[in-house]
């Protein structure tokens, strides 16, 4: 995938629209913003992402990820440690970039401006109290911007306004924006993305990034050049944990940063099985409490993706397996309301709800 973007760039057959597709922790937002700084002239950036022509809308799940990196920076105390979590906290950031501000909460700028200036007192060679001073600012400035930011699915067709003011500004070298979950977004936010795409702007490029193509409109699809992105090879997983944060990786990326992150996902999977049989098998109506227990769980980390997929794949598993046609009818009515949250952006404690009364009933 390297060699072909990079033969691509040399030549400039880079066309103005493009989709990386692929699941996640596949390198698709790194491969992407490498594109995008190359496309700028601006490679030497990768890390801090100090660049006014590129804009970042992003709904990915920041909590774990940065809260795994912090952990793994405070424990390490290098450089590429504290690379990954500056790049990622610099991918969040990007989000209020100012050109977006006229469709975005003033009390979030504000904690994003304070979280960046927070960045920039950063220095290799501080001391163990320098260095725990510093850390605990960056707690604290990250816990204001999570406190101010509402939390949403994809961006907004405000938002793509914004976008658009910005594409038409002049620059000499041109503008990126990277738009990632795509899928998540109303049908309303993608029929604007659809314009920005049916008339690009001279020297702009956008880069779209997804790993379920089959929710995207099909107008969208036919108007993007697609590269494929496959899972990252265990091997390689377990060499770049070793070498970056010293420690052994037996799984995935993502499960290692649920971990880092402090996640118990094996409680995780305890609360699926029970929900299942009480829900599915014995049909009892779960406690009120209960449910409250449940959300306050996923909520710390916001792993409600997570929680579905373990029940869908239990579902999976007994549908195919055991040829049960109440499974089978549950994991279509599973998917349907987990995609009607995601794409509307329902309330995540009235989505378990409406999957409790749905197995209940099914």
């Amino acid at each position: 995938m390297a060699s072909r973007i990079s033969e691509e760039l040399e030549n400039n057959k880079v066309p103005q629209s493009i989709m990386f597709l692929g699941p996640k922790f596949s390198s698709r937002m790194t491969g992407a913003i490498e594109l995008g700084l190359n496309l700028l002239n601006e490679s030497n950036h990768f890390q801090d992402l100090d660049v006014s022509d590129l804009i970042i809308l992003s709904s990915r799940n920041f909590a774990l990820r940065l809260k795994a990196l912090r952990n793994l920076f405070s424990a390490s105390r290098n450089k590429r440690s504290w690379d990954l979590l500056l790049r990622e906290t610099r991918i969040m950031l990007l989000s209020c970039h100012p050109a977006l501000s006229n469709s975005s909460d003033k009390d979030l700028f504000k904690a994003a401006a304070e979280l960046s200036d927070v960045l920039l007192t950063y220095q290799d060679d501080m001391d163990d109290k320098t260095f725990d001073k510093f850390l605990s600012s960056y707690d604290k400035a990250l816990a204001s911007f999570f406190s101010s930011s509402k939390k949403k699915s994809g961006f907004t067709i405000d938002q793509i306004r914004d976008v658009q003011a910005f594409l038409q500004l002049e620059s000499e070298r041109g503008k990126v924006v990277i738009f990632e979950n795509i899928e998540d977004v109303t049908v309303g936010a993608m029929n604007s993305l659809l314009k920005l795409l049916e008339e690009p702007m001279p020297g702009a490029h956008l880069i779209l990034i997804s790993q379920d193509q089959s929710r995207i409109l099909d107008t969208i699809l036919s108007r993007v050049r697609k590269y494929e992105f496959n899972e990252i090879d265990s091997n390689l997983t377990s060499n770049f944990v070793i070498n970056t944060f010293f420690k052994q990786a037996d799984s995935s990326l993502e499960e290692f940063f649920y971990v880092q992150a402090g996640f118990d996902n094996n409680q995780l999977i305890k609360i699926v099985n029970s929900f299942f049989e009480k829900a599915f098998v014995k049909r009892e109506k779960d406690s009120y409490d209960n449910l409250n227990t449940i959300n306050a769980f996923l909520d710390e980390f916001d792993t409600y993706p997570l929680f579905v997929k373990y029940l869908y794949e239990k579902f999976e598993k007994k549908a195919l397996l055991d040829r049960d046609v109440r499974a089978m009818k549950a994991l279509k009515s599973l998917s349907n309301i987990f995609n009607d949250s995601t794409i509307y952006n329902q309330n995540k404690k009235i989505m378990i709800d409406r999957i409790e009364r749905s197995l209940r009933n099914e």
